[in-house]
Formats: C-alpha cells, sequence, structure tokens
C-alpha cells in the first residue's frame, strides 16, 4: 500500500509541475479540501501565482475580475474590471488589507481617479468630458459606502484548467451576508485567463 500511495503521490506531483504551477501553489492546493477556510498567507500565494480571478464565472463570462498586481505581507494592490454598462467597460486599481490570518479588507482608498474606461463594441478608450462624467457617476454611486472585509473557502481545483475555485464571504461591520457569497475562479493558465471576458 505504502508504494502505490508513494507512487499515485509522484505522478499528482508530476503532472502539477507539468502544469507550470509553482511549489509553493502546489502546496497551498494541497492543504485543502472542499469546505475548509482558506489561511490568508495561502491567499496570497493564489494572488501572486494566478494569471486572473473571475467573479461568478459563466461558460468563461465574468461579473467581474481581479488581476493582482503587487502581493506583501500586509496587503494587496489589484485591478478590478467589470462591464460599467452594455456600451462601456472600466477597469480600476484598489488596495486591501490582510487582517487576522484570514481577512483582506477594503481600506477607504480613493479608486475612481484610476478608472479608466474603454467601448465595448470595439475596445477604443474613452476619454475628456465623457471620462470626466464617468467618473461623477461613480463618485455618486459609492455614497454611503462602507469597508469590507472578505475570507475565502476552498472549493475545489481542476489541473487540466488549472483553475482553483473558491467562495468569497463577505462582511460588513464584522458580520456575515451570506447572501453575499461569491463563488470565484482562480485562473493560473495565462492563455485561459487571456480568454475571460466580462458580461453585463
Amino acid at each position: 500500500m505504502r508504494v502505490l500511495l508513494a507512487a499515485l503521490a509522484l505522478t499528482l506531483a508530476g503532472s502539477a509541475a507539468a502544469m507550470g504551477l509553482d511549489t509553493e501553489t502546489q502546496a497551498a492546493i494541497a492543504r485543502y479540501k472542499p469546505g475548509k477556510l482558506v489561511a490568508i498567507e495561502d491567499v496570497a500565494q493564489f494572488m501572486r501565482a494566478s494569471e486572473q480571478w473571475c467573479y461568478h464565472n459563466q461558460d468563461h463570462s465574468c461579473a467581474w475580475t481581479d488581476i493582482y498586481l503587487e502581493v506583501s505581507e500586509t496587503g494587496v494592490t489589484y485591478e478590478i474590471g467589470n462591464a460599467w454598462d452594455a456600451e462601456i467597460d472600466v477597469a480600476f486599481t484598489d488596495h486591501g488589507e490582510f487582517r487576522d490570518g484570514r481577512y483582506i479588507c477594503e481600506t477607504g482608498y480613493d479608486w475612481v481617479p484610476t478608472v479608466r474606461a474603454t467601448r465595448r463594441s470595439d475596445g477604443s478608450a474613452i476619454g475628456g468630458r465623457l471620462l470626466a462624467e464617468l467618473k461623477d457617476e461613480i463618485y455618486a454611486n459609492r455614497e454611503g459606502d462602507t469597508q469590507d472585509c472578505f475570507d475565502y473557502l476552498y472549493r475545489g481545483f481542476d489541473p487540466d484548467q488549472e483553475v482553483v475555485t473558491l467562495l468569497q464571504r463577505q462582511y460588513v461591520g464584522g458580520e456575515h451576508l451570506p447572501d453575499a457569497d461569491t463563488e470565484v475562479t482562480l485562473h493560473f493558465n495565462a492563455e485561459d485567463a487571456a480568454g475571460l471576458t466580462w458580461r453585463w
């Protein structure tokens, strides 16, 4: 039995290495079973190693996405992208703070000045007065924003697609909001991630 288990472990390790996942990411994946809370240091590793996170993934179409630009021991800088409406896509840069070995929390950073916008029809950039008006609209929609925190439950790993699935849970004032729970797929393959789209 030990020989069989050792052979199986070597096979799994070899297949993971062949996919291009680094050893730290492989080790983090190996620590979890479905339903287990993911420690923030492993969330940080997933952020470093992944190409893009896709929320509410439906056939490679996302409600919004995250790309993690910088990950430290204390927090992250990341780019969020989504469809603003039927005609415009937006992307902006925000910051998050790690807390209590478990959470990533919003910091109150004013990300609106970083907003970039493109036309969904052809990908052309929107600037000038149209962009200024869009930012004013975003500011109006942000009135009453809270600084929320999030943690993650592990759901699974698809080795063929190089995708980890987590459940993101949202906390407002320390209270969990179950209706805001969101499934997120973490895409580690660059070609796969490049095919993700935003839906309206």
